[in-house]
This record gives structure tokens, C-alpha cells and sequence, in this order.
């Protein structure tokens, strides 16, 4: 039965499972909706400031590629060897005469010194709105407006200079250059009450039970974990991203802990607000940051677990069938979360990042794509894990090109396509896992195939390539790059059992394996894991299940919004044996990833 999915975002995906409603309180319609888009947008206060921030075309993007992968390369004398902030940065400088221009364009059009700041990559300027409308010829509405179309407002000698501009309405008295202290949340409470439920407190764990109700304890048995609990060493921490005023609840994470993952009773997560981003306590639109938070902390037990939650949103996006209506309909705002996480000291710095969202990569600018990319990549350099999940469309949903051509066509989501992050497709069942049919996968149109793909993809065209040619770009980086469960996860929202699907839910399970292994690492001296695919596609591939059951669907002929879709009759990947693009490598083994990894 095909799942249900979320209108945008495409990972927020909550269902009710008919086979629970005997045996725990479940919440009925659990599926948590958006506010009805606005039908009509404000204009933003004219007396107000805004922030804008200026990408930089840099000098080379080669010099992040080659240094990027000889760092994380296991077989090159560079291998763990990660960057520091700021040497980090000075892959994607840019020219000096580009910095020097749009600076003195700024103040050649009045905008104080005190109110420019060089972030290398990125020049930061504060104004009023009205000023800012003025030096861009456009009109900020509720603070919005295009992103890489603002960058065509610009002089005509700096278009060459600029490849984004993205503005964000001042809220508060809040200052360019906040304070990190400020923005970091803890919270503490008593242990609940014993809720538990006896059939997986006892060490005991039903597979067959498994089948239709993931826990904490049934993903333990299916990866190998056993009883591993980090130790914690200084250096770990996990973050995990939030978007859409998505809201971590803690207590909704306390009753999870005492249903479902005892051991933990007690462990918390602090929060980080990013961009004005904001995490209230209560009732809130929840459901994928509860489903997120929880399963980190329950899988990472001990590793520190800090939550992002990043405010805005980016309606610049190019419209088609499953997203149309800039003025009621974004995606995340991508560059405010990873440009803050670039600007953190090197010890603040999270080791793992789990982000469950995205979009069709089509509807993504393709220069904004590639420096969001670009800057996940500059965290690989520092030691970052960046875990995307792969997205819950399959080949695609309205599988139609954006492009005035309307090509049909299979439609990969970014960012799980940028290559500087490992991407996580979803199985379910067991004995034997298999795919789900809404784990997506592909091969990205807006980056070319790895290095490190190069030999597996080669193999997999050759004996299946043929299925669905002209439907796909062969020569593009393929997704997802593993798997994990990503079916029937039971979670605590809104005070009751909400199950959850996705590969939302996949992509928080293995974000904690690969904390866990990083820990393991630091207690032999090692570094972090870093940028996985290099490691993960020569070596750690040998520590997974290969998944050879099962095959997404997708291009039925209907779009997120009901209009009419292209329909590809029997469209999917199937799962086959080694890669494929529904399941990647598999599912991980954790008693054999930590050999692999810390030998």
C-alpha cells in the first residue's frame, strides 16, 4: 500500500498503523498538517533592517574537490588530516577584485561600514528594507524575495562576482555578528514515570514484531548493536537539523524514553537557534523534529545530541508540478543553517549532522544548489558527517522537468544529490529487509558521477541501466548511497504513540551509527569520520546487508497538488544485488562497520 506523503518538504511523513490501535494508544490522523497557506503575503516594514548575504563566486572549486577527497581518501597520506575553520574557508575564496567590488558597491550606495561584514565566501550587509529595495529595484515581501534573482539586480560589472543574495528580516535587537551563548538552550527534568512496555525492557526482542513496529530495541538487533553505549568523549556531538518551525519536545522525548528506550531515561538536548529560528515547548508542529530527536538519542546514547533549529524560508525556487507558488509555498533555508554552521569554532563544531528534508532538486536554483553543496563540502574538510535523507517520492511524483520543456522525466531531490553528503534510503520488514517503495534514489542533472561511484555505477548501468533510459542522466552522481529502516517507527508526539515513515526516520538511524563510530574512534586517538563516501565506497560498503528485495514506486500521473502528472507505467528502482539506486549499499552492521572503522 503506498505510503502517505507530505505535500512539500517531502520527509515529514507520519501515518497510523491500523495493526498498533489494539495494543497501544495511538494517536488517530496523527499526519500533522502545515497552516493553510496565506492568500495573501505582507509586504515587509519598510523602516525594518535586513540582512543581506552576498555569495561570492570563488576563485576555484577545484581546490575544495581535490582537497576534500584526498582528506577523506583512505588510501592518501592526507586522510583524516581535517581542516580548521579557516583553512576550511580559504578553498572557496574568492578573487580579491570581487570582494573589493561588491564592497565598494555597497559603499558607493551608503551603506556604513560598520554594517558590512566579510565572511570570506559570503559578504554580510545589514540595511533598511527600504534601502535594500531601493540598491536591488525589487520589493521584499515579509522579508522574501529571489534569491539568485536578486543576484540579476545587481550592476551589470558585478554580475560576474555575485552568484546568490539571500535576505533575512532583522528580528529584534539581534546584532550581525550574534553571540553563540546566547543562542544554545538546555533543559533538564525528573525521569517520568514508569511507562514501559515489558516485551522490550526484558532484553528480549520479538523480529517478527519488528515486522510492524520499529523501536529503539528492534533497531539494535537488525544493525548489530547490542548493548554499545558511547563512552562520551569530549569531542562528540551530534547535531540534528530543523526546519519549518518544527519544535523538540522534551517532554515528549522523556515519555519516549520510558516506553521505548529505558536505558536512556534522563538523557536530553540542547538547542541552537539559527536565523531566527526558534524551539517553543507545547503544543507545535512537531512531528519530524520529535521523530529526529528521539531516535538520536536513543541509537547515540550518551553522545551529546544538539538540536538546530533554523528559522526562514526560501521562496526562491523554480516552480513545477509538486511545488508552484512562490508567494505560499518554500523550501528550507539552506545557506543561513550551513553558514552558520561554517562560522563555528572549531570545538563547537558537530561531527555528525542528520537533516530529514528536502525538495526536488529541479526546484532548486541550480547556482544555489551548488554553493549550499559547496559549503556542505567545506564542512567534510573540518571532519563533518553531513546525513541527508534520500527523500520518500521514489523515482519521482509529478515526474515532469521544470525547464519550459516539460520533458517527463525521474526527479532526484537535493540535497541528498549533492555529492558532499552520504544520503540514506529506507527499507523495512526483515528477514529479509527490503526497499521500501517510497525510498527515493536516482542520478542527480546537476552534479556529474564521483570519483568514488565511478566503478560500482559503472557496474550497475551495464547489467540495469537500460530499464528506464532517457528517463534518468546516466552520468550523474548516484543516490542514495545506503539505507536504513525507514518504516512503522513508533514515536511520542502531541503526548501519544504517532508512527512514523520516511526516510526522515532512516537518516537520524544511521546519523547515530556514524556518531557512535566516531566515538569509538576518539577513544583510540583517531579522528572523525568525516566526509563518509570515499571510506564508505572503497572500504566500509563490506559492512553492510545488501538489500536485494523490493523496488520504489513513483510517476503514477498525479502531483502533490492533485493537478494531472506525466504517468510512467511500473516506474521504480528495483533493489539488486550491490548498489542500486532505491537502497544504495544496504543497511549497516554496526559490529562490522567499527571494525572497519577503527582498525
Amino acid at each position: 500500500m503506498a505510503s502517505k506523503r507530505t505535500p512539500r518538504g517531502f520527509y515529514a511523513l507520519v501515518t497510523t498503523l491500523e495493526a498498533l490501535a489494539a495494543a497501544l494508544p495511538v494517536l488517530a490522523d496523527i499526519l500533522e498538517q502545515r497552516p493553510a497557506p496565506r492568500s495573501e503575503v505582507r509586504a515587509a516594514n519598510r523602516q525594518r533592517f535586513i540582512d543581506l548575504s552576498i555569495s561570492l563566486e570563488p576563485e576555484s572549486h577545484e581546490l575544495l574537490e581535490r582537497t576534500l577527497y584526498e582528506i577523506s581518501d583512505p588510501s592518501s597520506r592526507r586522510y583524516g588530516k581535517h581542516l580548521t575553520r579557516e583553512e576550511a574557508k580559504s578553498l572557496l575564496l574568492p578573487r580579491q577584485e570581487s570582494a573589493e567590488s561588491v564592497k565598494r558597491w555597497l559603499f558607493e550606495a551608503g551603506v556604513p561600514d560598520d554594517h558590512v561584514r566579510d565572511g570570506g565566501t559570503l559578504i554580510h550587509a545589514r540595511l533598511a528594507v527600504e534601502h535594500a529595495e531601493q540598491l536591488l529595484s525589487t520589493r521584499f515581501v515579509d522579508g522574501h524575495q529571489s534569491v539568485t534573482r536578486l543576484a540579476e539586480s545587481v550592476p551589470t560589472d558585478l554580475r560576474g562576482h555575485i552568484t546568490t543574495i539571500h535576505p533575512r528580516l532583522v528580528l529584534g535587537d539581534s546584532g550581525l555578528g550574534e553571540s553563540l551563548q546566547s543562542k544554545i538552550q538546555t533543559q533538564t527534568s525528573d525521569p517520568p514515570p514508569d511507562e514501559g512496555i515489558a516485551a522490550e525492557q526484558d532484553g528480549h526482542v520479538d523480529l517478527q514484531q519488528c515486522k510492524t513496529r520499529i523501536t529503539p530495541a528492534c533497531l539494535r538487533e537488525l544493525y548489530h548493536m547490542g548493548d554499545t553505549y558511547a563512552k562520551p568523549h569530549k569531542k562528540s556531538l551530534l547535531g540534528v537539523a530543523g526546519f519549518d518551525g518544527q519544535a523538540a519536545q522534551h517532554d515528549m522525548l522523556d515519555k519516549f524514553l520510558s516506553m521505548f528506550a529505558r536505558y536512556a531515561i534522563g538523557a536530553n538536548f540542547s538547542t541552537e537557534l539559527i536565523n531566527g529560528g526558534k524551539n517553543p515547548q507545547g503544543e507545535y508542529y512537531s512531528a519530524e523534529a520529535n521523530l529526529d530527536v528521539q531516535y538520536t538519542i536513543a541509537m547515540a546514547y550518551k553522545v551529546p545530541v544538539r538540536y538546530y533549529s533554523t528559522g526562514g524560508e526560501d521562496h526562491d525556487f523554480i516552480p513545477d508540478l509538486d511545488i508552484s507558488d512562490p508567494k505560499k509555498e518554500y523550501i528550507e533555508p539552506w545557506l543561513p543553517f550551513v553558514s552558520h554552521l561554517l562560522e563555528l569554532p572549531d570545538d563547537q563544531l558537530p561531527q555528525v549532522v542528520s537533516i530529514s528534508y528536502g525538495v526536488n532538486e529541479q526546484a532548486v536554483p541550480k547556482a544555489h544548489a551548488k554553493q549550499v553543496c559547496n559549503m556542505f563540502g567545506l564542512l567534510g574538510t573540518r571532519g563533518v558527517s553531513v546525513i541527508v535523507s534520500s527523500g520518500d517520492t521514489g523515482p519521482g511524483v509529478s515526474c515532469q522537468s521544470n525547464d519550459g520543456t516539460n520533458t517527463t522525466k525521474f526527479l532526484p531531490s537535493f540535497p541528498a544529490t549533492c555529492p558532499y553528503v552520504t544520503s540514506v534510503g529506507a527499507t523495512e520488514s526483515n528477514g529479509p529487509e527490503s526497499a521500501t517503495n517510497f525510498s527515493s534514489g536516482g542520478f542527480s542533472d546537476y552534479w556529474p558521477r564521483p570519483a568514488w561511484q565511478e566503478e560500482v555505477i559503472g557496474k550497475y548501468l551495464t547489467k540495469h541501466g537500460k530499464q528506464w533510459q532517457g528517463y534518468y542522466s546516466p552520468k550523474g552522481r548516484g543516490v542514495p548511497d545506503v539505507a536504513a529502516q525507514g518504516k512503522a517507527f513508533l514515536t511520542i508526539n502531541h503526548g501519544l504513540v504517532a508512527p512514523a515513515d520516511g526516510t526522515s526516520a532512516s537518516a537520524p538511524v544511521f546519523a547515530s551509527i556514524v556518531a557512535l563510530l566516531n566515538d569509538l574512534r576518539f577513544q583510540k586517538g583517531k579522528p572523525p569520520m568525516g566526509f563518509l563516501n570515499p571510506w564508505l565506497y572503497n572500504i566500509g560498503h563490506n559492512g553492510f546487508t545488501d538489500i536485494t528485495v523490493g523496488r520504489s514506486d513513483g510517476c503514477l500521473g498525479t502531483s502533490y497538488s492533485g493537478a494531472p502528472a506525466p504517468k510512467i507505467p511500473g516506474a521504480g528502482w528495483d533493489a539488486v544485488p550491490g548498489w542500486d539506486p532505491v537502497t544504495g549499499w544496504g543497511t549497516p552492521l554496526f559490529d562490522s562497520l567499527k571494525i572497519l572503522a577503527c582498525n
